[in-house]
């Protein structure tokens, strides 16, 4: 018996640091042309240090990906600004199941004039227990060693690091969800 909790189906409201609101609501399919302008519009920086690689435009079959998730295997939470149809991502937080299907992978993006401002915080900490409430035992991300915001918000949100062997110049950021030692 599966008894794990339902993703939020509306938006949550939420403030950033400097008293700017926004919304954090699960990803839908209808949002890929909003997903590949957020991704478009970041910095040259900033897409490299979430895809690890350099790419003006994303392609329609990772747009795809990203949009189309299970909530379950796969999740992604957005930051939106504006109202529907003319909503606006400043953030994405979202994971996805390993292989084995006990941890997962996360990641979180926040558009450059939003950084600093505690929206990636929310983020991680709503896709976080999102991931908990699935019964995934241990979370992880990948960082840059460079990302200097990223390695500072896992640091704040109590990650453990570690360097990614094989990978020079890049981290492990994991915690467990389960209550067990990493």
């Amino acid at each position: 018996m599966n008894t794990a909790i339902a993703p939020p189906r509306a938006s949550e409201v939420a403030y950033t640091r400097d008293g700017a609101s926004f919304r954090i609501r699960p990803i839908r399919p209808d949002d890929a042309d909003r997903e590949r302008a957020f991704i478009a519009a970041l910095s040259d920086e900033s897409r490299h240090n979430r895809f690890m690689y350099a790419m003006r435009e994303p392609p329609a079959a990772l747009i795809e990906r990203l949009t189309h998730v299970d909530q379950k295997r796969t999740m992604a939470l957005l930051a939106v600004i504006g109202e529907p149809p003319d909503e606006r991502i400043i953030g994405v937080a979202r994971y996805a199941a390993d292989d084995a299907g006990e941890d997962c992978e996360f990641a979180v993006t926040v558009a450059d004039g939003w950084q600093g401002r505690g929206v990636g915080t929310m983020l991680a900490r709503a896709i976080f227990e999102h991931a908990r409430a699935q019964r995934f035992r241990r979370i992880y991300g990948l960082v840059l060693a460079s990302n200097d915001r990223m390695v500072q918000l896992a640091r704040y949100l109590g990650l453990e690091m570690r360097p990614q062997p094989g990978c020079p110049g890049v981290l492990e950021a994991y915690r467990r969800l389960d209550g067990g030692s990493a």
